[in-house]
């Protein structure tokens, strides 16, 4: 995960290797400071272990006890090897909280794109494609993520190769905390921008937010409720036009302005999965199938208003909203710029 900009209210240094937390967690080694605390590496019942020892809002430490009780109850169903949630918590002063998962190895989308730039094809599909899949067995065991974003995709040292380090920040953690992460607004959908519940529905926008950012290296201009308009497709801001037209509808589709209107996870998962077997042909396949040789991008000329939405057969809102100010702030939690570039035409 990638490390934070803020440090936290606690006026006291790093604690030192073999300090035991609630009696059970020695700390082995500091791991760094995140934006809401610190991490460290422990070893405790289970073995090698991540804590995250972070600042409690004043007046919060009460119940934050039974908020970790609840989170562990509601997400064990879904948690697996690529996706960790919450293990154990508690207090470790009447100021500090701490928050235990299970340890990895690797680092984040976003770490990754500012060193090597844009995604492949192949590969922004394939990462995507598991994305979904964790995503969709989240979904099946009743858990809705509500917080995926480039900072919290990781990718894994081996097995599995993409894991999302959800902590529970959309299901109550981020009101407990004294120093809680902006929301990355250019990962929302229109109905979490109204401060909405976390849905399935809102974990495939924001996946394909994030299949955006992998091809592009920008985040995709921030929802407005109410916003009936798709999103400009990836390939249309990609000045090489290397972003293939397969890809458009499929991310187009994801980020539909309307829940109703968006694939499932399974869905997104099958689409991807299929184009990254596309990427691979050879080019003796594609032009037995007719495929091009070099993808081109997807772009038509607007015949009007919503001519995205008669493509992919997505009904365009009826009455748009008064238009919402955009609170969202370049960088925020160490997210990247979101950009909008103007549609090439």
């Amino acid at each position: 995960m990638s490390s934070p900009t803020e440090t936290s209210s606690i006026k006291r240094g790093p604690l030192v290797p073999g300090t035991v937390i609630d009696g059970r967690y020695r700390i082995t080694a500091l791991l760094g400071q995140w934006r809401i605390g610190v991490a460290y590496r422990v070893t405790g019942p289970q073995g090698a272990m991540t804590l995250l020892l972070a600042p409690i809002a004043r007046g919060r430490a009460a119940t934050f006890r039974d908020w970790v009780r609840t989170e562990i109850d509601r997400t064990c169903a879904a948690r697996s090897p690529a996706l960790l949630t919450l293990l154990d918590g508690g207090l470790y002063s009447e100021q500090e909280g701490y928050l235990v998962f299970e340890a990895w190895s690797g680092h984040s989308l976003l770490e990754e794109i500012r060193l090597d730039g844009a995604f492949s094809n192949e590969r922004a599909c394939r990462v995507g494609e598991l994305l979904a899949r964790i995503a969709a067995r989240a979904h099946a065991n009743g858990l809705a993520l509500g917080d995926l974003r480039p900072s919290t995709v990781l990718l894994g040292v081996g097995e599995p190769s993409v894991i999302v380090l959800d902590m529970g920040m959309a299901r109550g953690l981020s009101d407990y905390l004294s120093t809680a992460p902006t929301a990355a607004t250019a990962y929302c959908s229109p109905e979490r921008t109204l401060k909405a519940p976390p849905g399935p529905a809102d974990d495939v926008y924001a996946i394909g937010a994030v299949l955006f950012y992998l091809l592009t290296e920008c985040a995709p201009g921030a929802a407005r409720p109410g916003e009936s308009k798709l999103a400009t497709p990836p390939s249309w801001v990609k000045k090489d036009e290397g972003i293939a037209r397969y890809i458009d509808p499929v991310v187009l589709k994801a980020m539909a302005p309307r829940g109703v209107d968006r694939s499932t996870a399974v869905e997104l998962a099958d689409a991807l999965g299929a184009l990254r077997e596309v990427f691979l042909l050879s080019p003796a396949a594609r032009e037995i199938l007719g495929l091009p040789q070099v993808p081109g991008p997807f772009r038509h000329e607007p015949t009007g208003p919503f001519f995205l939405h008669d493509i992919l057969g997505i009904p365009a809102a009826e009455a748009p909203a008064e238009d919402v100010a955009d609170t969202s702030t370049d960088g925020a939690d160490g997210e990247p710029p979101i950009a909008s570039p103007p549609r090439r035409r």
